[in-house]
């Protein structure tokens, strides 16, 4: 073989290796880039995700999956100690109703459980009010259904109603 021919050899492994290193590098940066998508694609679900599960989260605060009762009268105590109600009393309806939480649902998956908390106080329209505000900022879903004041003596006697709802989760 002489010295031209394997020059023309060389060129020609040279321009077949040029060749095949331009199409691994094509080949390279088009799955570089689906990569980059799918990281970006699944990012974006990672974050509705991270949304859905704060949405669920806040919800579960809002309307939680049982009544747990006794907390929330705890927290009632405590809310009248600090608005300055005095003689406060709760005590619960032994009668729970519940309402359907799906259209034409008469089964009792997905019932909305609703727990009635009678409430009996004394103090100034001040401490009411205070208590009062108190209630509609908990995170947790109650509704005064009924609320009554009445003089008595130098104060108020308060008697309200408060709903407590839950929607109990079956799988």
């Amino acid at each position: 073989m002489t010295r031209q021919n394997k020059l023309i050899v060389l060129i020609a492994y040279l321009l077949v290796l040029m060749v095949f290193m331009l199409l691994y590098r094509s080949n390279r940066t088009k799955k570089v880039k689906s990569l980059h998508a799918d990281i970006a694609r699944i990012t974006s679900e990672q974050d509705k995700t991270r949304a859905v599960e704060a949405d669920v989260t806040r919800l579960i605060r809002l309307i939680p999956t049982e009544g747990n009762t006794p907390a929330f009268i705890e927290t009632l105590y405590l809310n009248a100690k600090e608005s300055g109600l005095t003689q406060h009393e709760v005590s619960t309806e032994a009668d729970k109703n519940s309402a359907s939480a799906r259209p034409g649902g008469s089964d009792t998956t997905g019932a909305i459980t609703k727990q009635r908390l009678k409430v009996s106080a004394n103090g100034s329209y001040k401490s009411f009010a205070e208590y009062i505000r108190r209630l509609q900022n908990l995170e947790r879903l109650s509704r005064i259904i009924d609320f009554k004041l009445t003089p008595d003596a130098a104060q108020l006697k308060g008697n309200l109603t408060v709903e407590l709802c839950s929607v109990p989760v079956t799988r």
